[in-house]
C-alpha cells in the first residue's frame, strides 16, 4: 500500500507477513493508515510543538502589547499573557484525558484545536489587554488537547523500543521550538505587527486541522472507557496517599513556579533592566540550545549511573545555582552585570529539563494502572498551581532582577527539600515487606 510504513508500528509485531484476518482486525488502526511512519511521526511532533509556538512565538511581542495598551514600558501585567495561557493548558489536562479515552482521540483534538483557534483568533483582533488575556486563557485550554491527546497517539500504535524512540523524537522537535520560536516571532515584528505574531498561530492550527485528515483513529472502540469521576478521584487519592508521588509532584510545582516567572518576564527584564530586548530571541534561543544538550546528556547519565543519582546530583546543584544567582542579584542592587546573572539563570533552565522528565518519571512509578490518569491530574495541579506561583515574582519585578532570582533560590529550596523526601520514600517502598506499598497510612 502506498505510504505503508517499511516495518510494524508495534514493536511485537511485523507488517509484512500478517495473517490476513490479523490485517482485517487491524484495519481500524493506522498500521492501515494512508500514512507512513514518518508522516504519523511528524504530525505527532507537530501536534506536541503547537502548545510551545502559544508561548514561544509571543515573548519578542510583549514590549508592542503594552505600547499598543497604553501600558508603562515595565508592566509586568502582561506576563498573565504567559502564565495565563500554561494556567488553562495546566487545568485542561485533566479533562482532555477521559474525554479522549471515550470519545476517541480524533475528535477531541479537533475540539482542542477549535479552542487553540479560537483563542488565538481573540488574541490577535483583542481591542483591550483583559480581552487578550481572558483569549490566552482560552488558548491554553485548547493547548492541552494536542499536549495530552498526541502522547496517547504514540501510545496506541507503539510498544517498547518503539515507542521510545518515536517518544524521543517528537521531543526533539519540541525543543526546537524555544530555539526558533522567538527568532520567528521577531521576524514578524519587524515586517508587521504583534498581532499577526498571533495570527500566524490561527494560521498554523488550521494547517494542522486539515493534515489532520489524514489520520486514522488510534483508540480501538473496544478500549474506550466511560466518562466518570471515578476514575480521576481514585487517581487524586492515590496520589495524595502515596508519599514518593506526593513528593515529587510539589517538587515539579515548585520548579515550575520558577521557570514560569522566567518565561513570563524575561523579554521585560532584559529590555527595561539591560536594555538588550533586540538581542532577546538570539538570547533566549542560546539558553534553549543548552536545554537541548542538557536534555540528551542526561539520557546517557541516567543510563551510567541511574535516574536517582543524576536527580539528586541535578538537584544540589541548582540549589548551589540558585543561592548564587540570589547574591549576585542582591549585590548588584537589582541589576548586576549581564553575563554575570544570565550564565547561571540559564545553567538553572537547563537543569530544570533534567530534573523535571525524571521527577515525573518518578512521581508515576507507584501508581500502577491508574499511571495515565494519574499523570494529567499531576500535570493539571503542577501546570496550574506553577503557574499561580509565577504571578507572585512577576508581579514584583519592576526594573530588577531580584524577584526572579530570589524565586529560583525559594521556589527551588521547597522542591530540592520535595525531590529528597521522594527519593527517600522510594527508598523505603523498595525496601518494604512483602505487601506493603510503600504509602501512607
Amino acid at each position: 500500500m502506498r505510504g505503508r510504513p517499511k516495518g510494524s508500528w508495534n514493536s511485537s509485531e511485523t507488517t509484512f507477513g500478517l495473517p490476513s484476518q490479523v490485517r482485517t482486525f487491524q484495519t481500524w488502526r493506522t498500521l492501515k493508515s494512508r500514512l507512513g511512519e514518518r508522516e504519523f511521526i511528524a504530525i505527532m511532533a507537530a501536534l506536541t510543538a503547537s502548545t510551545a509556538i502559544g508561548v514561544d512565538l509571543m515573548l519578542p511581542a510583549l514590549g508592542e502589547i503594552r505600547s499598543s495598551f497604553g501600558l508603562t514600558p515595565d508592566a509586568t501585567v502582561v506576563s498573565w499573557a504567559v502564565s495565563g495561557y500554561i494556567l488553562g493548558m495546566g487545568v485542561a489536562q485533566a479533562l482532555f484525558g477521559p474525554f479522549s479515552d471515550r470519545f476517541g482521540r480524533k475528535p477531541v483534538i479537533y475540539a482542542g484545536l477549535g479552542l487553540y483557534m479560537l483563542g488565538a483568533v481573540g488574541s490577535t483582533l483583542a481591542n483591550s489587554l483583559s480581552f487578550l488575556l481572558v483569549s490566552r486563557v482560552i488558548w491554553g485550554i485548547g493547548a492541552a488537547a494536542p499536549r495530552s491527546t498526541s502522547v496517547a497517539m504514540l501510545r496506541d500504535t507503539y510498544s517498547g523500543d518503539k515507542m521510545a524512540r518515536a517518544l524521543t523524537q517528537v521531543m526533539a522537535v519540541f525543543l526546537i521550538g524555544p530555539i526558533v520560536g522567538p527568532a520567528l516571532g521577531e521576524l514578524i515584528l519587524r515586517n508587521s505587527s504583534w498581532r499577526w505574531v498571533f495570527g500566524f498561530s490561527v494560521a498554523f492550527a488550521g494547517v494542522l486541522l486539515l493534515w489532520l485528515l489524514r489520520l486514522d483513529e488510534t483508540l480501538k472502540p473496544s478500549h474506550r472507557r466511560p466518562l466518570g469521576a471515578r476514575r480521576t478521584l481514585e487517581a487524586l487519592r492515590l496520589i495524595c496517599r502515596s508519599r514518593p508521588t506526593l513528593a515529587f509532584g510539589l517538587a515539579l510545582t515548585f520548579e515550575y513556579g520558577a521557570f514560569i516567572a522566567f518565561l513570563s518576564s524575561s523579554e521585560l527584564l532584559f529590555s527595561d533592566v539591560y536594555g538588550r530586548g533586540d538581542q532577546f530571541a538570539m538570547l533566549f534561543g542560546a539558553g534553549a540550545v543548552l536545554m537541548v544538550i542538557a536534555a540528551l546528556n542526561s539520557a546517557r547519565a541516567i543510563r551510567l549511573f541511574g535516574s536517582d543519582r543524576v536527580l539528586a546530583t541535578a538537584a544540589v546543584a541548582y540549589i548551589g545555582l540558585a543561592a548564587a544567582l540570589s547574591v549576585v542579584s542582591a549585590l548588584g542592587g537589582g541589576s548586576p552585570s549581564f553575563w554575570v546573572w544570565f550564565v547561571p539563570l540559564t545553567l538553572l533552565n537547563a537543569l530544570h529539563v533534567v530534573i523535571g522528565p525524571i521527577s515525573n518519571s518518578m512521581a508515576m512509578t507507584p501508581m500502577g494502572e491508574i499511571a495515565g490518569t494519574a499523570s494529567s491530574v499531576l500535570g493539571s495541579f503542577s501546570l496550574g498551581i506553577g503557574s499561580l506561583l509565577a504571578a507572585i515574582p512577576n508581579r514584583l519585578s519592576q526594573g530588577s532582577v531580584t524577584p526572579l532570582s530570589l524565586s529560583y533560590l525559594i521556589y527551588g529550596a521547597l522542591a530540592v527539600g520535595c525531590l529528597f523526601w521522594g527519593l527517600t520514600s522510594l527508598r523505603r517502598s523498595a525496601g518494604s515487606p512483602p505487601g506493603s506499598d510503600g504509602m501512607s497510612g
